[in-house]
């Protein structure tokens, strides 16, 4: 039962979180921490919080507090990386953001973040394959998130409905390009 309350309690602070009311997600996650100091999920978002008030001496121990806990976590690899960059300590940040990149390389912001650093060291080989990597994670993941909401659509309405509302509206743009 503990184990599904602290997942509830988890889920409602992602959900502070990710709507932006970060004051409140912050009070969340140090409330799980309250009640189970081992989340490295809700140290490595208190660590993320307190760097975006600009509290990076905190942030920076809450992130390393989380990586004791699970040395496998890329966010907090690449929050970590993300005070490296502000205090310009790019070589710090480009060292966690491969990290974040080798634990989940898919996701298209840690390959951003690891442009940046690069950049910022003038190695602008590795800046312009990471900004690559980055553009084509982005796209990969339109397409699929597109076919997705498009099979939603189909299996709702069926495909004979989706086929005229695809006509319809590809006729709405013709009439407007045309019109412009």
């Amino acid at each position: 039962m503990e184990n599904e309350v602290l997942a509830q309690m988890i889920k409602e602070a992602d959900a502070q979180f990710a709507r932006g009311a970060v004051d409140e997600a912050l009070r969340e996650y140090q409330a799980i921490l309250e009640q189970d100091s081992s989340v490295a999920w809700a140290h490595s978002r208190v660590g993320a919080i307190l760097a975006q008030k600009g509290n990076l001496e905190e942030a920076e121990q809450s992130l390393l507090k989380a990586l004791e806990f699970d040395s496998e976590l890329p966010q907090a690899h690449s929050n970590l990386g993300n005070i490296h960059y502000t205090r310009g300590n790019f070589d710090q940040a480009v060292e966690r953001y491969q990290i974040a990149t080798k634990l989940d390389p898919a996701n298209p912001l840690y390959h951003q973040n690891l442009h940046a650093a690069y950049k910022r060291q003038k190695k602008y080989a590795e800046a312009v394959k990471s900004l690559k990597q980055s553009h084509k994670l982005t796209r990969e993941t339109s397409v699929k998130n597109t076919k997705a909401e498009f099979q939603s659509v189909k299996r709702r309405f069926g495909c004979t409905s989706v086929i005229a509302i695809l006509l319809l509206l590809t006729g709405a743009m013709f009439v407007i390009a045309y019109a412009i």
